[in-house]
């Protein structure tokens, strides 16, 4: 396979891939060096808040399940222990 690559075309890709790096160093008079970084991190906050306020949620759920005993079943303890050998603690 290698040997049916075509070197003439390899070295004009390298001849522009190098003029198009010369011609982007060249800081240009429209565009001002900038070696700062914009990030807008709204979009994880969010994510992460709502990821907080669901455990909250599905904790407050829990505990009312344990409060009204719906959770001591046998059926549901044989599941629990199933759960704890199969995927651990």
């Amino acid at each position: 396979m290698i040997d049916k690559v075509n070197t003439s075309q390899l070295q004009d890709i390298m001849a522009n891939a190098f003029a198009k790096e010369a011609r982007n160093t060249e800081p240009g008079q429209n565009h001002p060096a900038d070696a700062s970084l914009q990030a807008d991190y709204a979009a994880l906050i969010k994510q992460a808040s709502a990821a907080c306020t669901d455990d909250n949620t599905n904790l407050q759920k829990a505990k009312e399940l344990l409060n009204t005993g719906k959770l001591d079943t046998p059926e549901n303890i044989n599941q629990a222990a199933r759960n704890i050998t199969r995927f651990g603690v």
